[in-house]
């Protein structure tokens, strides 16, 4: 049954997708913790019912663009696209999300709505001030590599977050470390931890998640800020690190 449930979630992967968007849209407005809990809930069952991913065939069509424009954006690193198990190259499913949602608001648009969003993310990404992404005694010195550059890109990504670090960012993550204690994927002893910062107030957890002291990096190996940057920030960011590490 549940498999032919999740055949017919992909039937409907357009109608699906929207109603995810919906509870997204939702959870940023909930006040109250018991119906926010519920309609995360409801949200998580949806992405598991249709998998980590989407066929890039279902994505460009979902986005309302040819398979061709999409596989472009790809290729330039404008869209994620991760190796399924099966081999597949596929777009996963909170990158379409993201997408279709921020495609809704350019609807007036048509055809050119993706490509209003990607260029308008590109730009914002752009005029991302880096500075201070990385600790300066990190500059200057020999190439970092391995563990230690591992650290530094985590770092930098969340000195990002943490600039612009707002309640929905914090929802989003409260969202994700529910699913992941649900599914086994964060140890107790950190996932307790994690919801002693999130219970801070912003500014606070903003100082917590940038520093660069030994506690914070081993609190960021299980960090639930992940994916809070969109591709173009992210690869923005990174770009920034191997410039600096190097």
């Amino acid at each position: 049954m549940l498999l032919e449930v999740s055949n017919d979630l992909r039937t409907d992967l357009r109608q699906t997708l929207d109603a995810l968007v919906g509870l997204r849209r939702a959870l940023r407005t909930i006040s109250d913790e018991q119906t926010r809990e519920d309609v995360a809930a409801a949200a998580d069952c949806l992405e598991k019912l249709i998998g980590l991913t989407v066929s890039r065939a279902a994505a460009a069509r979902i986005l309302g663009v040819s398979q061709t424009a999409l596989d472009r954006w790809i290729g330039k690193g404008e869209i994620a696209a991760m190796i399924t198990p099966t081999g597949r190259r596929e777009v996963p499913l909170s990158q379409v999300v993201d997408l279709l949602e921020a495609v809704d608001r350019e609807r007036g648009k048509g055809p050119l709505a993706l490509a209003c969003v990607i260029s308008g993310r590109r730009l914002r990404a752009e005029q991302l001030d880096t500075k201070g992404l990385l600790p300066t005694r990190a500059r200057n010195k020999q190439p970092i590599k391995g563990h230690r550059l591992a650290e530094r890109r985590s770092l930098a990504y969340h000195r990002a977050v943490a600039a612009t670090l707002d309640d929905n960012a914090i929802a989003d993550a409260r969202r994700r470390l529910l699913q992941w204690q649900a599914d086994g994927k964060i140890d107790a002893r950190w996932a307790s931890v994690w919801q002693g910062v999130l219970d801070q107030p912003l500014p606070r957890v903003a100082k917590l998640i940038s520093s660069d002291s030994q506690r914070a990096r081993e609190l960021r190996q299980s960090s639930p800020f992940v994916g809070l940057l969109n591709e173009q920030e992210r690869r923005r960011v990174m770009e920034a690190v191997e410039t600096l590490a190097a």
